[in-house]
């Protein structure tokens, strides 16, 4: 696979959210990930995804979640991006302890990728979480 974007776009309701995590497994596992990397990797996208969902849009108000992937050499960039309302930036470090409702996300997103970001879109509309995975083999 070269470096050209492999992209996903969905309605921001949870029953799409199998969508993103078939992708990911589809095309990571082509990549040279290991089996538990690839279930780390569904897991960081179906945490950013289902994040995007429950706070990007108020209720009533359809909106979309697009993931991107790109696949290069040494390693795989997973972009989640929404449209919707944003987030306060910066997030605290550490975050705040997980609530009844959730919380987790985040932090499990932290602990199986290298990498991870996250902005608003243009404007200060949306929220773009940038997730980097190194390989450890040839792609």
């Amino acid at each position: 696979m070269g470096d050209a974007a492999i992209r996903l776009c969905f309605p921001a309701r949870a029953e799409y959210l199998v969508l993103p995590r078939l992708l990911v497994a589809g095309v990571v596992r082509k990549l040279g990930f290991s089996p538990q990397e690839v279930a780390d990797l569904e897991l960081a996208v179906t945490e950013a995804c289902a994040n995007a969902v429950r706070h990007a849009y108020a209720d009533g108000v359809g909106g979309d979640v697009e993931v991107s992937l790109r696949p290069s050499a040494d390693r795989l960039e997973l972009v989640v991006s929404d449209a919707g309302a944003g987030m306060t930036l910066p997030l605290p470090d550490p975050p705040p302890a997980p609530s009844p409702d959730g919380g987790m996300g985040l932090p499990l997103i932290r602990a199986v990728v290298d990498d991870l970001a996250i902005g608003n879109g243009s404007g200060g509309c949306g929220t773009i979480v940038r997730m980097t995975k190194r390989s450890h083999a040839d792609v």
